[in-house]
């Protein structure tokens, strides 16, 4: 049982609504809102005169961000999103014919396309390897592909359609003395769930701040390790990428030692800032607090589901849970669109995916939002 967290109060929905979409959009806490009231407030009335305070929050906010993944400023980079941030990894690299991608076959459009793309221009095989038939991710079945010609293989860190999680530890295990990079689409756990990828043996990470971290679209997180920063090369260049940044009469191409030469022009402030106060709450609420709450409430949804005859198209670990934040299901006695539909009236939030409907609830909601949502369930089911 879950009762309060004390960061509920952050979260002021309309009416009765039961948000249930954080693998989705997610809302942004009260202090969040604050924030981008506060900044365009002092855009409003100082416009740059001010503008070496908010650089100061600008590397407060890149900090954070930095504590949250375990590591330092000099690796973490913003990035619009977790699409361009996946893009800077795969334009970043120089690709021969032949060369070789492993991934899998239920990726997000992010972690695909991109990849369908360069075995288009150059000649690359993508190796997509199909989930098992329970929707686990065989990690054994996507290392049975590497060979000298890999370059990359790339998965996320939970999928968008099931909540399966692959393990991580014993990809990175096997690829830290490879040449190949290993590429994790993050966007789906990091916020719910503690990542540090150093200790995973990741290469690259990039992950938008709009689902579990709490933030506002448009803003996200990109991560390099050393192996990383050595096989991928800025694509998109600009005056923020160099080390004399600032001194416009003077012009160089010499980039920034870390990973900040990734972060070509002027920053999106009000977007990073923003971030920034959402993770800071993360990190006030406690990693470890926070995904035992996810997965707890993950945990509640899926043995009730169970119980009124729902179908999960989740996987379920060794304890019978899931994985993941996510949980996808439906109902034999009704096509999943209707039953959408009907939730939806009833003011209980989700979206369809895989097949299903997809719930998908953060560490500040308690037993009674599983409560609301599965009374919901059980009236459109009758």
């Amino acid at each position: 049982m879950l009762g309060q967290s004390p960061f509920k109060k952050e979260f002021q929905f309309a009416d009765d609504l039961v948000y249930l979409n954080h693998a989705g959009v997610a809302p942004i806490p009260r202090r969040t809102q604050l924030v981008i009231n506060e900044l365009a407030s002092h855009t409003a009335r100082y416009g740059a005169s001010r503008y070496s305070e908010l650089y100061e929050r600008h590397q407060k906010a890149r900090s954070y961000c930095a504590e949250l993944l375990h590591t330092t400023e000099s690796r973490v980079a913003f990035t619009p999103n977790t699409s361009e941030g996946l893009c800077w990894v795969a334009m970043g690299m120089q690709w021969y014919p032949g060369d070789e991608i492993i991934t899998t076959a239920v990726e997000f459009p992010s972690n695909a396309i991109i990849w369908l793309t360069m075995a288009e221009r150059y000649g690359v095989v993508v190796h997509r390897i199909p989930a098992e038939d329970d929707g686990h991710i065989s990690w054994e079945k996507m290392l049975d592909k590497l060979n000298p010609r890999t370059r990359l293989l790339t998965v996320s860190s939970a999928q968008f359609s099931s909540g399966s999680v692959v393990d991580m530890a014993a990809i990175g295990e096997a690829l830290k003395n490879h040449d190949a990079l290993f590429v994790v689409d993050a966007i789906q756990t990091l916020g719910a769930m503690d990542l540090a990828p150093d200790s995973l043996h990741i290469d690259a990470l990039a992950a938008d701040g709009h689902k579990w971290l709490l933030g506002p679209e448009g803003q996200g997180i990109f991560w390099l390790s050393e192996k990383g920063m050595a096989q991928i090369k800025p694509s998109i260049l600009g005056w923020h990428s160099v080390v004399n940044a600032g001194d416009y009469d003077n012009i160089t191409t010499e980039l920034k030692p870390d990973i900040q030469r990734f972060e070509a022009g002027t920053p999106n402030l009000l977007g990073i800032l923003a971030l920034g106060e959402s993770v800071a709450m993360l990190l006030e609420a406690g990693l470890d607090v926070v995904e035992k709450r996810v997965l707890g409430l993950s945990n509640q949804f899926a043995k009730s589901l169970l119980q009124i005859g729902c179908k999960l198209h989740t996987p379920l670990d060794a304890k019978s849970a899931p994985e993941s934040g996510i949980v996808v299901f439906s109902h034999p006695d009704i096509e999943t669109a209707s039953l959408s539909k009907d939730l939806l009236k009833r003011d209980i939030y989700h979206a369809v995916r895989g097949g299903g409907i997809r719930f998908s609830a953060h560490f500040y909601q308690d037993d009674r939002d599983v409560d609301r949502a599965l009374s919901g369930v059980k009236e459109s089911l009758t």
